[in-house]
């Protein structure tokens, strides 16, 4: 939530840094259920905070991520707000967690796992993988040498990066095994663990290619990692159709930032300002749901 203008209000801060200079705000982390047609149902969990404005260089700061554990970290956010997900819905209820790169996490992975629920997240960089066979590779290599199951028209909305339009992709899939950093689970401290791997979680690789893109226009180029199965092309072309809802939560930050004019408060305090948010939040959702 950028609230960068309201150089009096008390309690903000970074939310994005540019030039040398810290752009201040609030952070918002919305969890919105929605069913598998896109029907909103409401908001799970939020959680809105200060961050800490920081002051290192990026080698600094990739090393001091390293060596902190996942509750140290701001990505705990995915975590929690599962656990708290999970908790609230009946038990014969299917939940998948879907998730942009920002969701890429080892951890979320393994926990999603063990509460037996699902995820399908879009893969952030290319990660250890191994296939059905045992071998050890990459997702990206593994799924470069896979066929194409299906080409798909996808309908893709418009926002800041582009106008709305329609990319005709391939869609190929591999199933096998991610490998868990044991140093993720038990910290960087103990040398021994983190040179063996303990845990692995079965995932399916999708890979969503766009061949050729409009001329000058970004092409899709997605890989989703979900533990749902995606053997054959009528399977992975529902699990990127889920994927799909995942706009969901881009039309309700845009609902609460453009309808409800959620920046626009004025009031002097980040205490206050996350009340606001929280109850704006209700109505955001609630506009969503009066089209449906």
């Amino acid at each position: 939530m950028d609230f960068d203008t309201h150089k009096k209000t008390e309690g903000l801060g970074s939310i994005s840094k540019a030039y040398h200079k810290h752009k201040m705000g609030l952070m918002l982390h919305a969890i919105l259920m929605v069913t598998q047609e896109g029907l909103p149902l409401g908001l799970s969990s939020l959680k809105c905070w200060s961050r800490v404005s920081r002051e290192e260089p990026p080698q600094e700061k990739q090393r001091r991520l390293y060596q902190s554990t996942m509750k140290e970290k701001e990505s705990i956010k995915w975590i929690e707000t599962l656990y708290e997900t999970a908790a609230l819905i009946p038990k014969d209820t299917c939940l998948i967690t879907l998730g942009d790169r920002e969701a890429d996490i080892f951890e979320l992975f393994r926990v999603a796992s063990s509460l037996k629920t699902f995820f399908i997240i879009r893969n952030r960089k290319d990660r250890k993988f191994i296939d059905e066979k045992g071998k050890k590779t990459t997702v990206q290599t593994a799924l470069s040498k896979t066929p194409i199951l299906k080409t798909i028209a996808l309908t893709l909305p418009k926002n800041q990066q582009r106008v709305a339009r329609t990319a005709y992709v391939d869609i190929r899939s591999i199933s096998g095994w991610l490998p868990i950093r044991n140093n993720l689970v038990y910290g960087p401290t103990n040398k021994d663990a983190s040179r063996h791997i303990h845990e692995k979680v079965h995932v399916s690789a999708i890979s969503v290619k766009e061949q050729p893109p409009p001329e000058g226009v970004a092409p899709v180029e997605w890989v989703l990692l979900t533990n749902l199965t995606a053997t054959d092309a009528f399977e992975a072309e529902e699990k990127v159709n889920w994927y799909r809802l995942r706009w969901k939560i881009e039309e309700f930050f845009n609902t609460l930032k453009s309808g409800c004019c959620v920046e626009q408060c004025r009031l002097n305090t980040a205490t206050k300002l996350t009340k606001m948010i929280t109850l704006k939040s209700i109505i955001a959702f609630k506009l969503m749901y009066i089209p449906k």
